[in-house]
């Protein structure tokens, strides 16, 4: 996976977001920081595996996107790497806006349970948020980012699975914003 590349296809959807709807000089790290903690939540919710509770912790990879009558006719997809995707979607925003796309540094994540890697997520989140100065910002950001790259791992996808994904949520997007989503 690129993610110089992804941080580029970001930018140019970010741009259009904020040209069309007015949003230059916003501060919009707020807003995208609970959308990435949304995200990460419908994540977690689709990876099933904290839920001690059912006795289907299985992850949600393969849904019938429209049911059919013919089982060959149905189309498939994978909920689970859609909401991966959709918390990189933030997660490269964020870096955008704050500039930490330029030399953007991931390091290897030790922790491998998932359980751990969620909560650990949520917990760069909040000190990302909580920090000030744009040295602390930096620092949580990577670590917010390497983490996240390293829960890969853990949900079993592949960087090429990631970044086609990527790709066609990306094209999704724009789309949206040409239909007034």
């Amino acid at each position: 996976m690129n993610i110089k590349k992804l941080f580029e296809v970001q930018k140019i959807l970010d741009d259009r977001i904020t040209k069309e709807h007015s949003l230059e000089g916003y501060y919009l790290i707020p807003e995208k920081t609970l959308a990435l903690q949304v995200e990460l939540g419908e994540l977690a919710n689709e990876w099933r595996g904290f839920k001690f509770w059912s006795k289907d912790q299985s992850p949600r990879i393969k849904v019938a996107k429209r049911p059919s009558m013919n089982y060959d006719d149905i189309e498939w997809h994978n909920p689970l790497l859609e909401e991966y995707v959709d918390c990189l979607h933030f997660l490269l925003s964020i870096g955008l806006e704050l500039g930490f796309h330029r030399d953007a540094e991931v390091y290897l994540v030790k922790i491998t349970d998932p359980i751990q890697m969620f909560s650990k997520q949520f917990q760069l989140i909040i000190q990302f948020e909580m920090s000030e100065g744009r040295q602390a910002k930096q620092n949580y950001y990577y670590g917010m980012l390497s983490q996240f790259l390293g829960l890969r791992k853990s949900l079993r996808f592949t960087w090429e699975q990631i970044e086609q994904a990527y790709l066609e949520k990306n094209k999704i997007n724009h789309d949206r914003q040409a239909t007034g989503y």
